[in-house]
């Protein structure tokens, strides 16, 4: 009997705003062969349908573990990752794996002591191999989740506020074309709901308390780079360097 194909995972850690989902979705359109999975994407698209889950999304708190542990899981059958690739350009030729293998960057699990601990207890299909942590000030990320914006005409993510201190130099992410010229931005651009301040502020300290923990845990492990992106998305060849560079050791 041959041996089932494994699915290779990369964690990303970061407080939010930290820039971690858009790092992670521009590394999968670098390779063929590395797919970008957001857990918060879903959660909120099952949040949709539950009402329960959406209050606890809103209040800035972490959602069950458990109820999270299942929903990664599911996601990362075979058939929604062949979904999620089929969502990708066809014109990608570069690989970072040369393994044959599906490869996932996970952004938002584990996020605490309990879902670290879930994994061993995941099937055997699935290997988590290495967590990056994108380390940024908590006054950096608040500036940037209060400027998040998403267009409902495009679909563009964007981002209107800038940061220029401490060595940090990351500009207002604006559309280039496209949604520039087709969309109204103080009409069509929204926040999402929660990217208010008393919200931020209990994410923050929801991070602080249950995910720090969860570095210690993938450092232990020899699993754990750390990156710190002071130019923002500009560091992108930077950060492809560093995870090139581990998985050729």
């Amino acid at each position: 009997m041959a041996a089932q194909a494994k699915t290779t995972l990369v964690s990303l850690i970061g407080k939010p705003g930290s820039g971690k989902g858009t790092y992670g979705a521009l590394l999968a359109s670098r390779y063929q062969n590395l797919t970008f999975l957001s857990v918060g994407d879903v959660l909120r698209n099952s949040a949709k349908r539950n009402e329960t889950l959406r209050r606890v999304l809103m209040s800035g708190k972490l959602v069950d573990d458990t109820v999270v542990n299942e929903a990664v899981i599911e996601s990362l059958q075979e058939e929604n990752i062949q979904q999620l690739k089929g969502q990708k350009c066809n014109d990608i030729d570069a690989k970072i794996f040369n393994d044959g293998q599906e490869h996932v960057i996970l952004d938002g699990f584990p996020r605490t002591d309990a879902q670290t601990k879930l994994l061993s207890k995941w099937p055997s299909t699935l290997e988590p191999a290495l967590a990056i942590y994108f380390d940024v000030p908590d006054d950096i990320v608040i500036t940037k989740l209060l400027g998040r914006r998403k267009c409902t005409i495009c679909g563009g993510n964007f981002n209107v506020n800038g940061v220029d201190q401490d060595g940090w130099d990351m500009p207002p992410l604006l559309p280039k074309n496209g949604c520039k010229e087709k969309c109204d931005w103080d009409v069509d651009w929204e926040k999402r709901d929660d990217d208010t301040a008393d919200i931020i502020k209990e994410r923050m300290q929801v991070f602080r308390e249950e995910t720090e923990p969860v570095l210690e845990s993938w450092s232990n492990s020899n699993r754990l780079l750390t990156f710190v992106p002071y130019k923002g998305v500009r560091e992108m060849d930077r950060l492809a360097t560093v995870l090139e560079n581990y998985f050729d050791k």
